[in-house]
């Protein structure tokens, strides 16, 4: 049985929608009273003339048109609580317009006699609140005051903040970048004089040297911790992630850690499978990560000192997992509770002479997290410590998973993922492929994706909705002419770059796997 009565005036130019909409609210559990207006000067002229508990209303009318709506109906009525139904579904103009005054904001073609109820009902409610507060401060005028001024406070020491951060972030980036010159300019000479080239150099010189060296590699991963920490907090710290195996990443850093190892006298031993599958990653940030796990491992293992560097691969979970284990005096509960908090160290009673920033283990984190991996640490007192770390392996649809868990990780609201074709027009050779990929890495945005699936055919995973693309598509282009105009060995093959497809991440993950696999076949890609 219903119950109550909404006075409800329905503003919209098309009768078919009008009518589509009063048979809706027809079968809701509440009366609805309903006025209808075709346009915005005919509804305010009803809400001039009697009182009305909710307007529902479309935004592209006779004679107003967008934002501009929800205005006037405002402006005729500062109480009435406001609900657009429109056929834009956009999520910037949904939150212009609920900055302009509405209270609840619907697509047409999700309206439904619940979901129009459950709408007009928050809206009365919202709107009950705006008018309560206005009330308010209304009868508590001189606390009104007091609070606005209070606000300007506040906004002001807010801008200060603001600026103080942007001039601290521009401080550490330039303090970072002018120590990259000397830091060079000391390995160049260390390593000149430790190789003999400006004179014989004895055992004791060559261990001081090393040390040097050791010390030089140190800072230097400082400064790199540093940029890094401003680039997240910026959110500019982005991915090259491909195809790499292990043994390849490890082997950069190999020469660096073993010397490391030597200068403190720590037994370094490397452990790493023969058949390890390939794994998709940004390669340069999962040596950054070994370097910061195996720096930490060196500072804290014990007397004599062991560390162990090993990978093994979970083919049920589709990763690569590489940790280090050392010999130390382990980590308490407390302990492991403050491990990946950027600026913290922890309290123990290991001597080092490499005390750092805190950085390094919090850096570590970030930089899995953002090649869709996760960090692990196992410790007890007395037993030494393992920290560890996955990687997911090549396959695409695996990587895919991952990306869009870390996307609703991430969300704060609806996201949106669109499928780009990029298609080369011409048969590459390696080598040029090999620039249109690097081509296409550069394009990318942080939150995007690229896979190769065929001899021409790239998928780029963009994290946005299909309305932001086109800006992306005319960069691509303008950038593709720019490449190819400063290109050296003679331009590239021209490509078109064609959307297949936007989704919601929150709701329709299973159907962008679905387009995903079947866009991955490049015959498939070819032929769309």
């Amino acid at each position: 049985m219903k119950t109550d009565t909404i006075k409800l005036l329905h503003i919209e130019d098309d009768q078919t929608d009008y009518q589509l909409i009063h048979r809706c609210l027809s079968i809701a559990p509440v009366d609805f009273d309903t006025a209808w207006a075709k346009s915005v000067n005919a509804g305010c002229q009803m809400l001039a003339a009697a009182d009305f508990d909710v307007v529902l209303t479309d935004l592209s009318l006779p004679d107003s048109v967008g934002l501009e709506t929800v205005r006037k109906i405002r402006q005729c009525d500062a109480d009435v609580p406001i609900v657009v139904l429109t056929t834009l579904d956009d999520r910037g103009v949904e939150q212009q317009t609920l900055e302009v005054g509405a209270q609840d904001y619907l697509i047409k073609s999700e309206a439904t006699a619940h979901t129009l109820q459950r709408a007009i009902d928050h809206a009365r409610f919202r709107q009950q609140s705006v008018v309560e507060n206005r009330r308010l401060l209304a009868d508590f005028g001189a606390q009104a005051e007091v609070l606005a001024e209070q606000k300007k406070l506040l906004q002001n020491k807010n801008r200060r903040l603001r600026k103080l951060y942007k001039t601290a972030h521009k401080f550490v980036d330039n303090v970072s970048h002018e120590f990259r010159t000397p830091l060079t300019v000391i390995k160049d000479y260390v390593s000149l004089v430790r190789e003999g080239m400006v004179g014989e150099v004895n055992d004791e010189q060559q261990r001081m040297l090393d040390i040097v060296g050791v010390r030089t590699d140190d800072l230097n991963n400082m400064v790199d911790d540093m940029l890094d920490v401003s680039k997240l907090e910026a959110g500019l710290l982005g991915a090259w992630r491909r195809n790499c195996r292990i043994a390849d990443v490890i082997a950069e850093v190999r020469p660096a850690l073993q010397k490391k190892a030597g200068v403190k006298e720590i037994s370094f031993q490397i452990e790493v499978d023969d058949d390890l599958p390939e794994v998709y990653c940004d390669s340069e940030k999962m040596g950054r990560v070994i370097i910061n796990l195996v720096t930490n491992a060196m500072k804290f293992c014990g007397e004599p000192g062991v560390v162990r560097l090993w990978s093994e691969a979970d083919r049920e979970q589709g990763e690569v997992v590489i940790g280090v284990t050392d010999n130390g005096t382990g980590i308490d509960a407390d302990g492991l509770a403050k491990l990946f908090q950027r600026f913290k160290q922890l309290n123990t009673n290991v001597k080092s002479s490499t005390k750092g920033f805190g950085l390094g283990l919090n850096i570590a984190k970030e930089l899995v997290d953002l090649n869709f991996g996760d960090i692990r640490v196992e410790s007890r007192l007395n037993d030494g410590s393992t920290f560890s770390f996955s990687v997911p392996v090549a396959d695409p649809v695996e990587v895919l998973r991952r990306y869009l868990n870390r996307v609703h990780a991430l969300s704060n609201g609806t996201s949106h993922v669109s499928i780009i074709q990029a298609t080369v027009d011409d048969a590459v050779s390696e080598g040029d492929a090999e620039d249109v990929d690097t081509f296409f890495n550069y394009l990318l945005r942080r939150n995007d994706l690229l896979f190769r699936c065929g001899p021409r055919v790239w998928l780029i995973i963009a994290l946005a909705p299909r309305t932001e693309l086109d800006h992306l598509l005319a960069r691509a282009q303008k950038e593709w002419e720019k490449t190819n105009r400063n290109r050296p060995y003679g331009p590239l093959p021209e490509f078109r770059m064609d959307v297949t497809g936007t989704w919601c991440a929150e709701t329709q993950s299973e159907a962008i796997l679905s387009h995903f696999v079947a866009a991955m076949n490049p015959e498939t890609a070819l032929a769309t």
